[in-house]
């Protein structure tokens, strides 16, 4: 039987021995390629389940503020991430203080995000105007003193009211959105020039 030059060995078994080993060569190609494929596909799986189930937030919450009586300005987003932030909030509280007294409270966060929601109605890039947010008891006792239109029990004094305006929009406007809102209590001073809003029963009022 002749013999391969190369090995030594028969012919036959030389012959035999290549295409086995020609054929394993394959098999193992295809075994690393179906790997790789599946190794991709498990990660493009893994991909598509972590879209699936992260967390979808709302959009980042921003405020433009400017308190009338010591015009401190503020620009702010408190509300990112789905959750509010609290130093945002105590800088929002803190610009909303009782300036006659120099005290703040934390204000109700139901009224910022209705402040927010009402800014967004109106379409502006103005700062919100606050005439009034939170009142020390004395405060309001005061204010009351010198006008009827001024509550008793006023929630401005437990941070839940605000009394505001917006360049560029007038008081009516104003009242407009903050009624289609459905959200609390909606007073109208047009004289005054501005509106205010709380987190109480859904009410309306026009004064002077």
């Amino acid at each position: 039987m002749k013999q391969d030059v190369y090995t030594g060995i028969p012919m036959g078994v030389a012959t035999k021995q290549a295409n086995n080993n020609l054929q394993r060569r394959k098999f193992l190609r295809k075994s690393v390629t179906g790997a790789a494929v599946v190794g991709l596909g498990s990660l493009a799986s893994n991909s598509f389940a972590s879209a699936l189930t992260a967390p979808i937030f709302d959009p980042d919450k921003r405020l433009k503020l400017v308190n009338t009586h010591t015009w401190e300005q503020l620009d702010v987003v408190y509300w990112s991430q789905g959750r509010y932030i609290p130093d945002s909030l105590l800088k929002i509280s803190h610009l909303m203080r009782d300036h006659r007294a120099d005290e703040s409270i934390d204000m109700d966060p139901k009224l910022i995000d209705d402040l927010h929601r009402l800014y967004g109605l109106l379409d502006s890039n103005e700062r919100i105007h606050i005439l009034s947010g939170y009142r020390t008891k004395a405060t309001n006792a005061k204010l009351r003193r010198r006008s009827s239109g001024v509550a008793k029990f006023s929630l401005h004094m437990e941070g839940r009211a605000l009394d505001i305006s917006l360049p560029g929009r007038s008081a009516q406007q104003v009242r407009t959105a903050a009624l289609s809102m459905n959200a609390g209590g909606v007073g109208y001073y047009g004289a005054s020039g501005f509106v205010h809003i709380d987190t109480g029963t859904v009410r309306n009022w026009s004064g002077s």
